[in-house]
């Protein structure tokens, strides 16, 4: 398989009402024309006059494809939102076929981004030690080793692939997280108590109703011990930062639009299953507890959190308010 060659693996292709986005990513996926798409898509909000409108220009765009291709259709007649549209497509997605790759409209990937995947898919589909491959590397450009990806604890998922077993072990609604809450899990798991404290009120605020689906990815993960595998380069750029976003609003931050490289094949795989802990550091530091802005968001989400009211599955969980 080249870069060039059709994409064999079946790829889901969310979206909502970006028109403009999905153009740019429906070009990338043009030059590896995937054989099977899986389309996701939400419905227009009522409250908004120009989403039935833009929802259907999204639609028509995907309709238009001129390569041949057997194009699935999971569309939501009416708005679901970014959790449980995401959530209910996904699971139909692989309840269809045993591995998907995963795009969103406002990513647009490498096509090296592709052969990536499915080599990668292939060679760990048995291994339950990992669970996602990730097309995002927040290493801004710092040596991760010879290899041509290494081994994380964070699921990234600007672009990304897994398994059905990898989807078996999410929680939807992190109902495992109440009970695990006043334990030293959280804290022993990342042994930093900056990060202890971010991911506690993240993990608060899912639970509590956040509209958001890919923060139980990183628990789900966390709980089965499973690692990601992230790429030694960015094959994946985020164009969506901006106002209209749900979460990356900040325009100039450091991880809007990171430029892409094409990935060099044959892959150097790597000798054993080991975390990096120094790309690791780096990731949470960059893009989750250390970045001041992200601190702000924790502080929001952990008021939404107190905010909604919801009965917590335990007693002993305290107040929280």
């Amino acid at each position: 398989m080249t870069a060039i060659d059709p994409v064999e693996t079946s790829v889901a292709f969310c979206v909502y009402n970006r028109p403009s986005h999905t153009e740019k990513v429906l070009a990338a996926l043009a030059t590896v024309k995937p054989r099977h798409l899986m389309i996701i898509a939400d419905g227009p909000r009522q409250d908004r006059a120009d989403d039935p409108v833009k929802c259907s220009a999204v639609i028509d765009l995907i309709k238009s494809i001129d390569w041949p291709a057997d194009i699935e259709w999971n569309v939501s007649p009416t708005n679901l939102g970014l959790r449980s549209r995401l959530q209910s497509g996904l699971s139909w997605a692989f309840n269809r076929v045993e591995e998907v790759i995963v795009v969103e409209d406002d990513c647009v990937p490498h096509p090296s981004f592709f052969r990536f995947c499915t080599e990668l898919l292939d060679r760990y589909r048995n291994d339950p030690r990992i669970a996602v491959i990730c097309g995002s590397n927040f290493q801004l450009d710092a040596d991760c080793g010879p290899a041509s990806y290494f081994f994380s604890r964070y699921p990234l998922i600007w672009g990304w692939a897994g398994w059905r077993r990898t989807w078996q072990q999410y929680d939807p609604d992190l109902n495992q997280w109440p009970n695990l809450r006043e334990t030293p899990w959280l804290s022993d798991y990342l042994g930093n108590p900056l990060a202890s404290a971010y991911w506690r009120a993240i993990f608060d605020a899912v639970h509590a109703g956040l509209d958001t689906w890919d923060f139980q990815l990183i628990f789900s993960c966390w709980r089965a011990n499973a690692l990601a595998i992230q790429p030694a380069q960015n094959l994946v750029t985020n164009i969506g930062f901006g106002a209209e976003s749900t979460f990356t609003r900040a325009e100039d931050s450091i991880l809007a639009g990171l430029p892409t490289r094409q990935m060099r094949f044959p892959l150097v795989h790597q000798k054993s299953v080991e975390r990096a802990k120094d790309c690791d550091d780096r990731t949470e530091r960059l893009a989750f507890s250390a970045s001041p802005r992200e601190q702000l968001q924790r502080f929001r989400m952990a008021r939404a959190a107190a905010a909604i009211k919801k009965t917590w599955t335990t007693d002993a969980e305290p107040d929280r308010g």
